[in-house]
């Protein structure tokens, strides 16, 4: 439907808003800094002995304490936040607050000298705006703030194709789902615990979450060592087809380590196992043999899924960051290997193409690279009732990808505030609370808030994967317009609702058409020239959305 609204009513039908831009007043203050030492310490120390710092010095964090600092934003605007920080001590975890909220943890890598560390993306508004630090694990050097003016995230950018050339249409169709809704519905998702959440939220997640736990071949919880089929596979394929297809399902792995550890214990833990997966790469080696054996065996599993026509998003080695597996205890190199012969084993070798390659551990330099991932993840435990957008890591992750990957809370104990998520454009692919942590870490009005909201997307507002990939065909993409105010062009960037192509107008005040382009493919992206036109309000129209902008001089 082509239809122009008024401002008003674009207000009220658009799910997501440009923040206004004065460009005159933004190019004289595109960039703000602020030194750590010159803001408000609360057992935190100023310091001067390790050189490399700014300013007249920088603050230390030992085991407590907090830093704000005041920033006065000329306009409400995104901002990028770089840190300048050193963590000599190893790398750390820290709290981020703004305006007295709390905004999301961020993780910073280990660094024996200070350096920039990108803190992502915060909505500050028009004034005075508090940014604090406020410590979680400690133990860290902090030096300079710099606030820089940036547009928001075009969600449109991911790549169209899966990274197994090969997958079945299924798969892709799977795949073509998610990527339609992102950056405008935020899938809603859960482990174990299904049919209380269920209960408590009135409403069924589209995507459930299983384990290949027990399937590993070395088994610490049978005396003899043997896997164990705990009907995990069978309830996957059951339930997907109690969904009529419309469901997904996400399989991970806690897979019990190749070889050593004690019976009864959770060999996963690098602390409850002597493997070195550091022999990964030694084909000669005892080590080399059980990983692949145990890949064989999962295989075998994730065969049956196929057989049954269930995609899958595979999310193995998850969390290998945090060195608390065995599978990351001896570095990211080791395990980046260990990943590229899981994939060969089961791609190239058992032929496997029902699934969608996940990765979630935050850690730049722990990415395998956009070739061999198809969605990015974060395991998000802020603390019970920490209802933040975790928009800092969001943004880490979309910067690794540059863009190009679809970003996921692949585990959550609390669910982001939905609204939070859409104001400061950390929008989710999805979410998948972890067992009965949804109920413990979260309050009941909290979770039926969560499904009742309109970018919440649960099972019965799916259709059939094969023939639609939109959850609602009333739902509204995002818009992107900037910058907005303009002077001399804007661009705008939607994806479109439909499978038509689009046709792109503007209009002034009066109704009079300024600019038209025709038969564009449904992921619009257009820098459209305004340099002629006249000082006013004038209004972008297209197939599936509206909105304004304003020009000025």
């Amino acid at each position: 439907m082509n239809t122009f609204y008024p401002f008003t009513k674009i207000i009220s039908t658009l799910l997501f808003t440009t923040a206004l831009l004065t460009i005159n007043s933004v190019a004289q203050a595109q960039v703000i800094t602020k030194e750590a030492e010159d803001g408000t310490l609360t057992d935190v120390t100023k310091a001067t002995s390790i050189a490399g710092y700014s300013g007249s010095g920088y603050v230390y964090m030992a085991d407590k304490g907090s830093l704000k600092i005041t920033i006065t934003a000329p306009t409400k605007a995104y901002y990028n936040l770089v840190i300048a920080v050193n963590t000599s001590m190893g790398g750390k975890s820290q709290d981020l607050y703004v305006n007295n909220s709390k905004f999301s943890t961020l993780i910073f890598p280990a660094n024996n000298s200070f350096f920039n560390f990108n803190a992502g993306n915060i909505l500050l508004q028009a004034g005075d705006n508090t940014i604090e630090i406020v410590k979680n694990w400690g133990w860290m050097y902090f030096d300079k703030f710099t606030f820089t003016v940036v547009p928001p995230h075009d969600y449109s950018t991911t790549v169209s194709s899966l990274i197994n050339p090969n997958a079945d249409q299924k798969t892709k169709d799977v795949y073509s789902f998610l990527r339609s809704n992102y950056g405008s519905k935020i899938i809603s998702g859960q482990t174990d615990y299904w049919s209380q959440l269920i209960a408590i939220s009135g409403k069924s997640p589209v995507l459930r979450a299983f384990d290949m736990q027990n399937y590993s071949p070395h088994n610490p919880w049978h005396n003899d060592w043997s896997s164990w089929d705990d009907g995990t596979v069978q309830n996957a394929i059951d339930w997907y087809n109690s969904t009529n297809d419309k469901g997904i399902v996400s399989f991970q792995w806690h897979w019990f380590s190749p070889s050593g550890g004690q019976l009864q214990t959770s060999i996963f833990m690098a602390d409850k196992t002597t493997f070195d997966v550091s022999k990964v790469s030694n084909t000669a080696s005892q080590e080399y043999t059980d990983i692949v054996r145990d890949i064989d065996a999962i295989a075998v599993q994730l065969k049956r899924l196929q057989t049954a026509g269930v995609p899958v998003l595979w999310r193995p080695l998850h969390e290998a960051g945090g060195a608390w597996f065995w599978w990351g205890a001896k570095g990211s190199a080791s395990c980046l290997a260990l990943y590229d012969l899981m994939y060969d084993r089961l791609t190239n070798h058992h032929g496997l193409n029902n699934l969608i390659w996940v990765w979630s551990t935050p850690e730049a330099d722990w990415y395998p690279g956009n070739s061999k991932v198809d969605i990015l993840g974060y395991d998000s435990y802020p603390g019970a009732y920490s209802y933040g957008s975790q928009k800092s890591v969001f943004d880490q992750l979309f910067s690794i990808v540059d863009g190009k990957k679809l970003i996921a809370l692949t585990e959550n104990g609390p669910i982001p505030d939905i609204d939070k998520c859409i104001e400061e454009d950390a929008m989710w692919c999805y979410f998948s609370s972890w067992v009965d942590l949804v109920n413990t870490q979260n309050t009941t009005q909290h979770i039926v808030d969560v499904y009742a909201h309109s970018a919440v997307t649960s099972l019965d507002e799916v259709a059939d994967f094969s023939t639609e990939v939109q959850f609602n065909s009333n739902a509204t993409k995002q818009l992107l317009v900037y910058p907005n105010p303009s002077t001399n062009e804007v661009y705008v960037s939607f994806t479109s609702t439909n499978n038509n192509l689009e046709t792109l107008q503007v209009f002034n005040e009066l109704g009079e058409l300024m600019y038209a382009k025709n038969n564009i493919s449904g992921n619009v992206s257009e820098h459209i020239n305004i340099s002629d036109f006249p000082n006013g309000i004038y209004f972008i129209q297209s197939n599936s959305t509206n909105t304004k902008f304003l020009v000025v001089r």
